[in-house]
């Protein structure tokens, strides 16, 4: 009999508002390259602590924002910052103002 393949997941449990990911390990979490993670700087989806990229420190609510922003550009086809419009416009909406 064949046992079903096993997935592991790793987390790491979040505080709210902590600063825990530098600029590398962030873009690394979102899939993404460099260019693009300061773009969702650029355009106010992400608010990273520090004063340039090689001292950023993101927050987990900032992983969530961009990966709604790209989610959001990806399926409704609309550019960076339609995206981080409606990605404020969502948070709104649930009543929650980082």
């Amino acid at each position: 009999m064949v046992s079903p393949p096993i997935t592991v997941i790793e987390a790491e449990l979040l505080e709210e508002g902590d600063f825990c990911f530098d600029f590398p390990h962030f873009c690394t979490l979102l899939h993404c390259a460099e260019g693009e993670a300061v773009q969702l700087v650029h355009y106010g989806v992400i608010r990273p602590e520090g004063s340039g990229p090689q001292h950023w420190r993101f927050r987990s609510l900032d992983l969530y924002r961009a990966r709604l922003s790209r989610r959001l550009s990806r399926d409704l086809e609309i550019d960076m910052a339609g995206a981080a419009l409606a990605v404020d416009l969502l948070e709104r909406l649930r009543g929650f103002q980082p």
